[in-house]
């Protein structure tokens, strides 16, 4: 879609922002009309509704758990159960309980997010007109996972959104969409790599900046192989690749001897590739940018050099809620001619009464539980997304996502959240210029029960450095939460101690994880755990104390 048109688009989402919740109401009345002949609908009564006052005295605010029944009925093929429109795919997430959540997706609910992503691709376009004047890196899971008995397919929201993007946006995709399908993920990593290096990338877009880390950190084994491959035009015949695969695989790669002679002289003269390197033209990197990904975000310059990333917004299977209209931070304005909005003040998050917010009651610097009402029939649902609103853009809020509402650990009333870890982690590897691989933290039950950080180093420091880094991450968990100081000084709660991973455990456990179902360019890495049995998944090599 050309600029100019998309500059129309544009202009309306920003005047809708000077008057949010007239837009907000538009759009509530709009979807509350389309789908009132339905079971939902007529439950409700949702056709007499005339006013958000209204929908939010007659409807209740729901999780999954309160829908599923209803979404079990249409994946058994029942219409206008939850919208008049025909349910074409399901977005399928993890859930609170052990059985995955299919996300009802039909034809409108699909160009609903097509154009938000529309709009997001022409503010990117405006600050970076080079974008696309190369090849795109783009890294997503297959789309299609399995279908229900009824026939509609399932599987990740990326691999549907890459399916469902322009043609034109597509050509430039480098990777073939078949690689996605390898099981593999020693060859699949390293067909990534291989595909992508022989050619000159302008921007790479994937979700979680910690792929991009993994990529970077498997190249120093495989780069001599590699250039073998470039300059044959092969693919590597020991790599676990299904044949049919392989062979679509094998078809697009010829020989290439001039690029694999500037692969082997940018090693000869640096000792190793690099992006930064061969990709001299790389212009941006979309990726998330909120939560917990910084502590990868901050190890992504040693690999590109200085180059722009731009967040995706807050983006989930069940919404897209905003879009991003720079690069500068995670904060992005509320997308409101997309969806309607409730938001919960995070410290009512847990409580029965809770009360909700409309987007014009927002503070700047407060956390709030978003609850959305969308085009594919969710109706004030609780996606379990805290978000703090950073600004304002005329009267709409900007806002950043903080980490899942209610993954929380709280023991002794300390009441630790995944963004506190998070912070925490990240600001004791600034301080004493550490780089890591990943880290996660548990709280073990000893007596007293104390915080455990799992920590796998790129390069392991020397055993004081260690214990700097711990006495750092407690330094800054005291200054973030003052229940958590409270009862360290109490002594109900132990001194933290690290506990330092051997190399590849995160990737192990990852990968353990995907093996049960977890999707890979999607899944995240939990910053926090409950479960006192959590370090068990990894390969601990030694315990550091503070003391």
């Amino acid at each position: 879609m050309a600029l100019e048109l998309l500059s129309v688009n544009a202009m309306a989402f920003e005047n809708a922002t000077k008057d949010p919740i007239r837009a907000q109401e538009r759009v509530l009345l709009k979807y509350l009309k389309r789908n009132a002949d339905t079971e939902y609908g007529r439950k409700y009564d949702i056709s007499s509704i005339r006013s958000i006052e209204e929908f939010r005295s007659r409807l209740p605010m729901v999780n999954y758990e309160n829908i599923r029944p209803y979404v079990d009925r249409i994946a058994k093929g029942e219409k206008k159960v939850l919208t008049s429109d025909e349910v074409i795919f399901f977005g399928i997430t993890s859930g609170t309980t052990g059985t995955p959540k299919l996300i009802p997706v039909t034809k409108y609910s699909q160009n609903k997010k097509t154009a938000l992503m529309s709009l997001w691709a022409y503010y990117v376009s405006k600050k970076h007109p080079k974008v696309l004047d190369n090849k795109v890196l783009a890294i997503i899971s297959p789309e299609v996972k399995s279908h229900t008995e009824s026939g509609i397919p399932y599987g990740p929201e990326d691999g549907h959104a890459y399916n469902n993007l322009p043609g034109a946006i597509k050509s430039k995709y480098v990777l073939p969409y078949e690689l996605f399908y390898i099981s593999d993920y020693d060859a699949r990593y390293y067909s990534i790599l291989r595909i992508a290096i022989e050619h000159d990338i302008s921007t790479i877009a994937t979700l979680n900046p910690s792929t991009l880390v993994l990529l970077c950190d498997r190249i120093p084994q495989d780069q001599e192989k590699i250039i073998k491959d470039i300059a044959a035009g092969t693919l590597d015949k020991n790599l676990n690749i299904p044949p049919d695969i392989r062979r679509a695989m094998e078809k697009k790669l010829k020989p290439n001897p001039k690029k694999a002679g500037e692969l082997k002289r940018i090693l000869d003269e640096n000792g190793k590739l690099l992006p930064k390197y061969f990709w001299p033209h790389l212009d941006l990197i979309e990726c998330w940018k909120g939560g917990t990904v910084k502590a990868y975000l901050r190890e992504l310059p040693r690999y590109f050099g200085r180059v722009d990333i731009w967040d995706f917004g807050c983006l989930s299977t069940e919404a897209r809620s905003s879009i991003p209209m720079n690069g500068e931070g995670a904060g992005s304005v509320l997308a409101v001619n997309t969806n309607f909005y409730e938001f919960v003040p995070r410290e009512e998050a847990e409580s029965t009464k809770a009360r909700t917010l409309l987007c014009d009651e927002l503070k700047k610097g407060k956390e709030y539980v978003i609850i959305v009402t969308t085009a594919g029939g969710l109706y004030r649902y609780d996606i379990d997304d805290v978000v703090r609103v950073t600004g304002f853009f005329n009267k709409t809020p900007v806002i950043e996502f903080v980490q899942k509402a209610h993954n929380a650990v709280s023991l002794t009333g300390e009441k630790i959240y995944e963004s506190h870890i998070n912070d925490a982690v990240t600001g004791a590897l600034g301080k004493n210029k550490l780089s890591i691989t990943s880290f996660s933290a548990c709280l073990r039950k000893t007596v007293p029960p104390q915080y455990a950080f799992i920590v796998e180093f790129s390069s392991v420091p020397a055993p004081e450095a260690k214990r700097r880094f711990l006495v750092s991450i407690e330094e800054g968990l005291r200054k973030q939460n003052s229940e958590y100081d409270d009862t360290r000084k109490q002594f109900l709660l132990g001194h933290p101690v690290l506990l330092v991973a051997k190399k590849g455990a995160f990737e192990r456990y990852r990968r353990m994880k995907v093996s049960k179902g977890a999707h890979d360019s999607q899944y995240k890495l939990p910053r926090l755990s409950g479960d006192p049995d959590f370090c068990k998944n990894f390969d601990i090599t030694e315990e550091v104390s503070v003391l």
